[in-house]
């Protein structure tokens, strides 16, 4: 058994343990021999030493049992329970030498007790001097103490047990949480390994941009080149425009043939308005038919719609004379109950009238 305290595990001392094996000694060796008598006192300041080494032993463990005053009255030559009483028994055994535990020392008789001890061997009677407990009241008291010592020695192993669960469940906790920390700082080294990875692509992605803006900028700068030769080639085609009547020949009759394919064109399309016309007029027909048949599916169901209407009114005027009829019969059938309670109660009241006279008469 260990014992905890503030949040780590000690060994329990040595000490507890052999204040253990000396109870458990003693135990043994109260079971095969009772004390005679004559060493009531002697037991009795024994046990006291014992209790107080026992005592100072266990209280490094912090297991010190208290004293209950209601347990260990003041014994005075004057209370009735410490008075002699006689006995009838055989004469005692003699007394049997016992060695105290280790780690204590035997009390040494005073010279008073054994003045008393010597005549009370003579005697007949087993009767312990005045002042003193008897073998009973003092096997009594050590097995309560004992029994009290055992219990507070159970509570406290017991108190000692429940915080080492307590101990070993935070301890599986804090376990658990450094493993949940662990997996969250793998994962977060993971997505920084992720962020990285997309920076370089980024970066590459950006230095193509930079090369490719290069590139359209050189581009465009070799196009207002070539525009701006091909400017000059024009001023100096316009320049030579007088020089040169030839040029406005072959645009004349460049211009003619353009004439000429425009002129083709407006016939291909004129035949083109033609067909569209034609396929108009026919759809415009389809749609005259549509409609006509349209508004014959319309007067039908009108007419269809008409006869349920009338239908519709003949059923409920039916109905209506139904309920009328029913609506009489329920008056004619109200009538004949209300006829039928009265008859009833004037039949049950010449019944008691006749009830009265016949008792009246008797």
């Amino acid at each position: 058994m260990n014992e905890v305290r503030r949040g780590q595990v000690y060994p329990r001392p040595q000490q507890q343990q052999v204040g253990q094996q000396q109870v458990q000694g003693r135990r043994r060796r109260r079971q095969h021999q009772s004390p005679s008598p004559q060493s009531t006192s002697g037991l009795q300041q024994h046990h006291h030493g014992e209790e107080k080494k026992d005592h100072s032993k266990l209280s490094g463990d912090e297991v010190t049992p208290t004293k209950d005053k209601r347990e260990h009255p003041a014994i005075t030559p004057e209370s009735p329970q410490n008075k002699p009483v006689p006995s009838t028994s055989s004469p005692a055994p003699p007394r049997e030498e016992r060695s105290a535990p280790e780690g204590t020392s035997s009390p040494t008789p005073r010279p008073s007790d054994t003045s008393e001890r010597k005549p009370s061997s003579s005697r007949p009677t087993s009767v312990p001097p005045e002042g003193y407990m008897t073998a009973a009241e003092v096997q009594d008291l050590l097995k309560r103490q004992e029994l009290k010592f055992e219990e507070k020695l159970l509570q406290v192993e017991l108190a000692a047990g429940e915080k080492e669960k307590t101990l070993r469940q935070t301890m599986k906790d804090e376990q658990k949480e450094l493993t949940t920390l662990g997996e969250s700082m793998a994962e977060l080294t993971q997505s920084r390994d992720a962020l990285l990875k997309m920076v370089g692509q980024y970066k590459g992605m950006l230095a193509s941009l930079v090369s490719e803006k290069e590139k359209d900028k050189q581009n465009a700068d070799e196009r207002i080149k070539a525009i701006e030769v091909e400017r000059n080639q024009a001023l100096e085609d316009l320049a030579n425009v007088e020089v040169a009547f030839s040029d406005v020949h072959r645009k004349y009759e460049r211009t003619k043939q353009v004439v000429d394919t425009l002129r083709r064109n407006e016939e291909t399309l004129r035949g083109a308005v033609a067909d569209y016309e034609t396929k108009l007029q026919k759809q415009e027909q389809k749609f005259i038919e549509f409609q006509k048949h349209a508004e014959e599916k319309i007067q039908l169901a009108n007419e269809e719609f008409e006869a349920m209407r009338k239908a519709n009114d003949q059923e409920m005027t039916k109905m209506s004379a139904l309920l009328k009829k029913a609506e009489m019969k329920i008056m004619s059938l109200q009538d004949a109950f209300d006829r039928k309670t009265r008859e009833n109660q004037e039949l049950t009241q010449l019944c008691d009238d006749l009830i009265n006279k016949v008792g009246a008469s008797h």
